[in-house]
């Protein structure tokens, strides 16, 4: 703060004596520094707020869902033959993801379980949700550990419970979903079923962002930004938003943004600061939309 209101007082006072010329003036605006907002934590996703991911999914109907975890966009279109939105892919294969789930596949009785979560193809029925997240689970897939802690966190079709959410997270990191592993290390930072433990929380998202998650790569990034539980390093910061951006998450594009923009750690390329502001705009970012309308 201290900072901002000294650059705006010599602003203003080279402005009234009149000492800047026009080259001086670009001089000026080129070292403008915007200062970045406060360190976002790994946000603790909600019902309506995560999606999942399906990955690999091959032709043969019969074939086993591969790579299901939560954090990521929905991709059923090598079912589909066609790219739809997720919930138009989801509904639109609900019968068949019904009948795997039912001949007790696990991956697709976690996606029916999500079905029911979200409301895709069948009524939103948050019990039926946590029914069917419950035959993934007891089949040990990885993702539906993280589904049951959501539930658990959010209240949702069963009694509202921090410390089992805990648990069930933590079943799910030990089992390597990288979303779960991300959700332990949130439950250390807020204290959530658990003291509050900043080194555990970040041991938990190094684990997540190592396992490819990207959001957990974001938090990693922000962490290196701030000094947050690691030494401050600028170089790491960057190699970590910068995987994280490729996998469009829009907070890292930003945080991104602004470096580039600052040339903070980087050779400053405001070109470069716009694409990534535009990206996460694009992805429902706010204050990325803000800082286009206010510096571009």
């Amino acid at each position: 703060m201290k900072r901002i209101l000294f650059l705006c007082a010599m602003a203003l006072l080279m402005t009234a004596c009149g000492q800047q010329d026009d080259k001086t003036q670009e001089q000026n605006e080129a070292k403008q520094v915007i200062i970045p907002p406060g360190i976002p934590v790994a946000p603790m996703p909600s019902n309506n707020e995560t999606p999942i991911e399906l990955g690999t999914v091959q032709n043969d109907p019969q074939a086993p869902v591969l790579q299901i975890e939560e954090g990521k966009p929905l991709d059923l279109s090598q079912l589909m033959g066609q790219r739809k939105t997720l919930e138009e892919q989801v509904t639109s294969n609900i019968d068949t993801i019904r009948i795997q789930a039912e001949q007790g596949k696990a991956d697709y009785q976690y996606l029916y379980g999500a079905s029911f979560e979200y409301g895709w193809g069948v009524d939103q029925d948050s019990k039926q949700a946590y029914a069917w997240y419950k035959k993934a689970a007891d089949q040990q897939q990885p993702a539906s550990y993280n589904a049951i802690g959501n539930l658990y966190r959010m209240g949702n079709g069963v009694p509202q419970d921090a410390k089992e959410a805990l648990r069930w997270y933590q079943l799910g990191a030990d089992a390597g979903d990288a979303q779960a592993m991300l959700n332990v290390g949130n439950c250390y930072y807020f204290g959530m079923g658990i003291e509050k433990d900043l080194a555990k929380a970040v041991n938990w998202w190094q684990q997540s962002a190592d396992s490819g998650n990207g959001y957990a790569m974001a938090q990693m990034g922000d962490c290196y930004y701030a000094g947050l539980g690691v030494q401050r390093d600028l170089d790491k910061a960057i190699e970590y938003l910068s995987q994280a951006a490729n996998k469009n998450v829009s907070s890292a594009q930003y945080r991104l943004g602004l470096m580039y923009y600052n040339g903070e750690g980087v050779q400053q390329d405001r070109t470069y600061s716009k694409l990534l502001m535009q990206k996460a705009s694009d992805g429902g970012l706010r204050e990325a939309q803000d800082f286009l309308n206010k510096n571009f």
